[in-house]
C-alpha cells in the first residue's frame, strides 16, 4: 500500500494523514511503502494522484488522505483510494467537512471507509478503549483511543473503580467503591439508575450486543460470587452460574455468555460459555472476550502458565481448536477484541517493554500503543456521527 505524501504544513493536514498511515500499519493488512519512494510529482489537496508512476514501484493500493481549512471555515478531509489492477477509476472518494475538533476522530473513519472500500468488511478504528488502572493509593478507569491516542482519566481520584464496560447509549459502566464501601454499579456520564436489588459489592458487569439484557458479578453472603443475568434496567435478574466464583462476565455476539468460575480458595478458574466449561482443565483462565472476525466468532482468553506469568489463547466460541496468540512476551493479559475483529489488545508485562499492545489478527503482528498497563480491558465503537454534508 502506498499512502501518498503531504507537503502540506497545515496541522489538519498532517494530523488526518498521520492517524490514517497509523491505523494501516496496526491493522498489519498491507506492507507500507516508504514515502522515500514517493515518485517526483505535486501532492497538494487538487492535485491528481499519477497512479501509474506508484504502480511502477510495486504499489498494489494507492490512498491519498488531505485537509484543509474550506472558506466556511470547517475542515475538509478528503480521502481517495485506487486498485491498479482492477480499474483505473477510484474505489473511493469521499470529502467530508467537520469542525476543528472532530479531525483526528474523522481520520480513523475514513481509515475504516477505506477498509470497507477495499476489502468488503468496515473498518474498527473509530472506537475507544476502558480499563481499570493504579492512580496512586486507588484504581481509576481511564479511556483510550484505538491507536493509544489521547489517555485520559475519567473517574473521581479518591475513589476506587474497576471494570469498566462500554453500554447502551456510548455510556461507560463501572464498579465503583467509595471509602471502602462496597462496589457500586456507576457510569460516566451519569446515567438513570439501574433497578438492581443486590445490596452487597457489584463487581462487574456486561451488556449484550443489543444493548437488552445486562450480566453481572455479584457478591454472596458467604463470601463467594455469583453472575445475574436480567433485562438492561437491572430489572428481572435471575442467577445462572453455579460455581463458588463467577467473575468477568462477557456476552457473545450470538448472544451467548462467557464468564470465569471456579472454586473459593483461589484455585483453578475455568472460562464457561452459557453454563458449560470451555477452557482446558489443569490451566487457571481469566478475563475471556468474543472476536467477532471475518471467519467466524473466536473467543479468546488469558491462561496461566506458571511462573506468574499468563498467555493469551482463542478457540471456537465453544471452546474447540485452542491455538495461542501469544508466547514467550512476558505475561500476558486481559484480551479486548476491535469492533471489527481484526485486532486484538492486551495488556502485556515485558522486560523493558510492558504496556498496552495492540495485534492484528490477519497477520499477528503486534505494537504497543502506550505504556499504561492496567486491567478489565473493553474495547466498542464510537457512536455514529450526526451525518455530515457530503461533496
Amino acid at each position: 500500500m502506498a499512502i501518498l505524501p503531504s507537503l502540506s504544513p497545515d496541522l489538519e493536514d498532517v494530523v488526518v494523514r498521520g492517524v490514517v498511515r497509523r491505523d494501516f500499519e496496526l491493522s498489519g493488512m498491507y506492507r507500507m511503502i516508504s514515502d522515500r519512494k514517493a515518485p517526483p510529482g505535486l501532492y497538494g489537496f487538487d492535485d491528481p494522484v499519477d497512479v501509474g508512476a506508484w504502480q511502477s514501484i510495486g504499489a498494489e493500493v494507492v490512498v491519498k488522505v488531505a485537509a484543509r481549512k474550506g472558506p466556511d471555515g470547517k475542515i475538509q478531509v478528503f480521502g481517495l483510494a485506487y486498485l491498479p489492477a482492477v480499474s483505473k477509476n477510484p474505489v473511493f472518494r469521499e470529502i467530508i467537512s467537520v469542525n476543528q475538533e472532530e479531525v483526528r476522530v474523522t481520520a480513523h473513519r475514513v481509515t475504516d471507509a477505506l477498509l470497507e472500500a477495499l476489502t468488503g468488511r468496515r473498518g474498527g478504528f473509530a472506537s475507544h478503549m476502558a480499563f481499570s488502572s493504579r492512580w496512586t493509593k486507588h484504581h481509576r478507569i481511564f479511556t483510550v483511543d484505538a491507536d493509544g491516542h489521547n489517555l485520559t482519566p475519567v473517574t473521581d481520584p479518591e475513589s476506587t473503580a474497576i471494570a469498566p464496560v462500554w453500554g447502551p447509549n456510548g455510556a461507560l459502566f463501572f464498579s465503583e467503591s467509595i471509602k471502602y464501601s462496597p462496589f457500586r454499579f456507576a457510569a460516566v456520564p451519569p446515567a438513570q439508575p439501574l433497578k438492581l436489588s443486590f445490596v452487597r459489592s457489584v463487581y462487574a458487569s456486561a451488556f449484550s450486543l443489543d444493548g437488552k439484557r445486562l450480566a453481572l458479578s455479584v457478591d454472596e453472603k458467604d463470601g463467594s460470587s455469583s453472575v445475574y443475568v436480567g433485562n438492561a434496567d437491572g430489572t428481572g435478574m435471575k442467577r445462572v452460574s453455579k460455581t463458588q466464583v463467577a467473575v468477568h462476565p462477557v456476552f457473545s455476539p450470538s448472544g451467548k455468555l462467557a464468564w470465569v468460575g471456579g472454586a473459593a480458595d483461589h484455585g483453578m478458574r475455568r472460562v464457561y460459555v452459557d453454563g458449560k466449561p470451555v477452557s482446558p482443565s489443569g490451566f487457571s483462565a481469566a478475563s475471556p472476550t468474543f472476536c467477532d472476525t471475518e471467519d467466524g466468532i473466536r473467543l479468546a482468553y488469558s491462561v496461566s502458565i506458571g511462573g506468574g506469568r499468563s498467555d493469551i489463547v482463542w478457540s471456537s466460541e465453544t471452546g474447540k481448536g485452542i491455538g495461542r496468540l501469544t508466547q514467550h512476551s512476558g505475561s500476558n493479559t486481559y484480551p479486548a477484541c476491535s469492533p471489527d475483529g481484526r485486532l486484538l489488545a492486551f495488556f502485556s508485562e515485558r522486560k523493558q517493554a510492558g504496556g498496552l499492545y495492540v495485534k492484528s489478527l490477519k497477520s499477528f503482528t503486534s505494537h504497543k500503543i502506550s505504556a499504561r498497563i492496567g486491567q478489565s480491558l473493553h474495547w466498542a465503537a464510537l457512536p455514529p456521527p450526526p451525518s455530515p454534508p457530503a461533496q
